[in-house]
């Protein structure tokens, strides 16, 4: 599957409830680079948004409660 260390803050991040800005603010990168990040995370993880995405790091010990 080949989650990053940048997917893992991308997911910490969302998460949270950030907006993309907010996210963005935090990698430094531009609004829809944080956009394009989180589609391919749901990608790469066979999830349909970002509330699955959520779900499936907490069943993968991506984050921690």
């Amino acid at each position: 599957m080949g989650i990053s260390a940048l997917d893992i803050r991308m997911i910490e991040l969302i998460a949270q409830g950030l907006t993309y800005n907010e996210i963005s603010a935090e990698l430094n990168v531009i609004p829809s680079k944080a956009e394009g990040i989180r589609k391919k995370l749901i990608a790469k993880t066979h999830t349909k948004n970002a509330a699955s995405l959520i779900s499936f790091a907490y069943r993968f010990g991506l984050l921690k409660t």
